[in-house]
């Protein structure tokens, strides 16, 4: 450092060097930039702002840290700013992550104790539970911000080491390209191609600082990042159904809200086994697997369920509702589950007792159905004690039309609800008095004309999901599959004071050859996948009904073919259907892939993993491509020497090669004397060294000038012992990060590389 600048220092108390601080604005933006592209799986953007918080508290104290220990007394010594930066960037991230998590339980609001220990990893618990439990975008709760905080720190420890204490800023890609593969992987996200782009600009700009001789390799690296990144997360393995090689069967998965792609699976032809059953009673019946009860949204599902450990299957409550006059019998199931990926356990309604259970599983008081925040359904074997409801149409009759208190949440509907839905709830069932009159008129209008089954109608005129616009422009077009007929129905019971909510689960499936302890075996597939409203009726509780025609079977409280149940003469504009006991023996409904990161990641299926591991090892082989061809290309050489075909010219040009790599270009108008000399007084060229580079030297005259003489051997194995000696003296001249920056991208392939293309270098 000159006088002057170290003058400088000592008044404004800290030099920065420009181009530490250009390099430390460009991993600002490029990190701001990449993270952004997280939106399609996070919601909101207090996440980002404290994911920015830590990118500048990372940089920061780094770029303080390197412009404090150059200031000082220390400047002459580099290295010890390399080691120490990134240490300080560590402390003052994790400061930042304990104060924002666990303040309270640390010395001084910021020094871990273990109390704070404990802290995390309750925070990183949960954070499991809030990724299994939520749709794509998530809302970025703490524990999810507390595992979003420590990854982007220590992706930000890494990029702070590679950019600044190993001097290869090319190496920050691989950080920036691990946040980008998180949409990729992550099921109904999306990569961001607009963010991803800004992304690889700020990396140019980081590969260019201080650097403008390689605009051109760096123009073609972020050219090759842009591509990469939008054309890989297209090659990533597929979240949808999977075969596996496992013994339970093809892994397949209900995902936490199975609502959230049905229809997607109901247009699939092909279809997996789910699970098998029996029953005492050899009948067959339905299984659920979760409520929805919250239409406020566009995407409705199940809620998150708050699991109580003590909430044990084994006993489970008396069903809300059921008076003691109604009738009931007693079932018990037993159940085998495939390789069915679900946290949500499939059983009838009401269970009164589930034994034989392995994982951790409690039931839900408010559903009754049973759920895990540790456990998968695949592979378990259990039997459920449950009961049969069979009210008469006499006992819902006599339920009249009074709702009890506290069922407000199952009446609620949105504020913009369309107009349309109250008036056709309204129309349908005019001149019926009670709630169960009105629930079989909502029923035998939607299975009956005009109404159409169709699992491709709401794709092409654009009312696929939910919602209650959906419901509204079902009602126009009369066509749609179970999702829709059945959130039909809920919404306009609702509109009539009828307590609803809508069941996620099974159909009975198939009766099968194969026998269980002399019971029948019923086997489900994924095509019986199913959706179906449950209305309240005050003494009775909830029941089931079934609006969709062509999918499950009408209960015979229901069917209007049973003697005792009211016929309804003119349900709305159509006539009364005739209820159907089959099922759709054509493309039938099929599991979701589900819409979460943990679904994914516990799919069991090992060719996803099989992929991901591929891409690293693809990534990693780029990265040591260049290091591979120049070691390739110097071996090839030495060795050609040694065998007596090389020549002295091929141990020129890789003598000339390997110093451009160590920093040290020859001119190429010098003559080889000029050039021997010029290499004889590089740093780290020791008297062996420049006796080898004479004989080098020599050797290209006589062989450039003198007669043409055929190659020997021992010539040639001694040019090549010379010239192993001088590189080891190249070597031993330069640092260990120079050393390993010549290794993975040595300016001689590129400036060969150039000169192939016809441009200057």
């Amino acid at each position: 450092m000159s006088e002057l600048a170290v003058g400088r220092g000592r008044r404004i108390g800290l030099r920065i060097d420009r181009a530490d601080l250009l390099r430390s604005l460009a991993m600002f933006l490029a990190f701001a930039v990449t993270l952004g592209g997280l939106h399609t799986v996070l919601a909101g953007a207090s996440w980002w702002l404290f994911c920015m918080l830590l990118v500048i508290v990372a940089l920061g104290s780094g770029l303080a840290v390197r412009a404090l220990i150059s200031s000082g007394h220390t400047a002459a010594r580099p290295a010890l700013a390399r080691v120490v930066s990134p240490l300080v960037s560590a402390i003052a991230l994790a400061v930042t992550i304990v104060v924002t998590f666990a303040a309270d339980t640390a010395l001084f609001g910021f020094i871990p104790t273990a109390e704070t220990v404990v802290r995390f990893q309750k925070l990183l618990r949960d954070a499991g539970y809030s990724i299994t439990w939520q749709d794509v975008p998530a809302d970025a709760d703490q524990p999810i911000l507390c595992l979003l905080g420590i990854g982007v720190g220590a992706l930000l420890l890494f990029a702070e080491i590679v950019a600044f204490s190993l001097r290869l800023p090319a190496l920050v890609g691989l950080p920036l390209a691990a946040v980008f593969l998180v949409p990729g992987m992550t099921p109904q996200g999306d990569t961001d191609g607009l963010f991803f782009t800004g992304s690889a600009l700020a990396y140019l700009g980081l590969l260019m600082v201080g650097r403008p001789r390689q605009l051109v390799p760096s123009i073609a690296i972020a050219v090759a990042a842009v591509l990469g990144g939008l054309v890989l997360p297209s090659a990533l393995p597929s979240t949808d159904i999977t075969a596996t090689s496992d013994s339970l069967g093809p892994s397949v998965s209900t995902g936490v809200n199975p609502m959230i792609r049905l229809g997607d699976d109901l247009r699939r032809n092909d279809k997996h086994v789910a699970l098998s059953y029996s029953t005492v009673s050899g009948a067959p019946e339905y299984l659920r697997l979760v409520v929805v009860s919250d239409f406020f949204s566009n995407n409705w599902g199940p809620n998150q369920p708050s699991l109580n450990p003590d909430n044990r299957p084994v006993d489970l409550p008396k069903p809300p509702g059921l008076a003691v006059g109604v009738t009931t019998e007693r079932e018990v199931s037993y159940i085998h589950v495939a390789n069915l990926l679900s946290p949500w356990l499939p059983v009838p309604y009401p269970a009164s007792s589930i034994t034989g259970l392995t994982g951790s599983w409690q039931y839900v008081p408010d559903s009754l159905t049973v759920a895990s925040n540790l456990s998968l359904a695949r592979g378990e074997n259990y039997t459920v004690s449950s009961v049969v409801l069979t009210p008469t149409p006499e006992q819902l009759l006599a339920s009249g039309s009074s709702v009890p208190s506290g069922f407000g949440d199952f009446l609620s509907l949105p504020p913009d609800t369309p107009e349309l839905i109250a008036r056709t709830a309204e129309e349908v069932t005019a001149g019926e008095s009670s709630n169960y009159e009105k629930a079989l008129a909502l029923q035998e209008y939607l299975r009956s004309t005009p109404f159409q089954y169709s699992e491709t109608a709401p794709v092409s005129d654009g009312y696929d999901g939910t919602g209650v616009e959906v419901v509204a422009k079902f009602l126009q077009t009369h066509r749609g599959y179970c999702i829709h007929f059945a959130s039909a129905m809920a919404v306009m019971a609702r509109e009539l004071g009828i307590p609803s909510r809508m069941i996620v689960g099974f159909q009975p499936g198939s009766p099968t050859n194969n026998v269980d302890n002399t019971r029948r075996m019923f086997e489900v597939t994924t095509q019986d996948l199913h959706t179906w409203p449950e209305l309240y009726f005050s003494g009775i509780g909830w029941v089931r009904f079934e609006p969709t025609p062509s999918r499950g079977s009408v209960p015979d409280y229901a069917n209007q073919t049973v003697p005792g149940v009211p016929v309804i003469q003119d349900p709305g504009a159509g006539a009364p259907g005739t209820p159907s006991a089959g099922r759709n023996g054509e493309s039938g409904p099929q599991l979701d892939a589900g819409p979460t990161v943990a679904r994914w990641l516990t799919s069991g299926d090992w060719s996803s993993w099989l992929a991901i591991t591929g891409t690293g090892v693809v990534l990693v082989a780029l990265i040591f491509l260049p290091a591979g061809v120049r070691t390739l290309r110097r071996r090839r050489r030495v060795a050609a020497l040694r065998s007596g075909r090389g020549t002295a010219a091929s141990a020129w040009r890789e003598l000339l090669e390997s110093s451009e790599d160590v920093g040290v270009r020859v001119s190429p108008t010098l003559t080889p004397r000029e050039a021997v000399a010029r290499l004889q007084r590089v740093r780290g060229m020791n008297p062996a060294g420049q006796v080898a580079l004479e004989r080098i030297g020599e050797a290209v005259e006589r062989e450039g000038y003198g007669r043409p003489a055929t190659a020997k051997v021992g010539v040639g194995l001694a040019i090549a012992k010379d010239l192993t000696t001088v590189l080891t003296c190249f070597r031993a001249g330069i640092d260990n990060s120079a050393n390993l920056r010549a290794t993975l991208l040595p300016p001689s392939l590129v400036s060969r590389a150039l000169r192939l293309a016809g441009r200057p270098t």
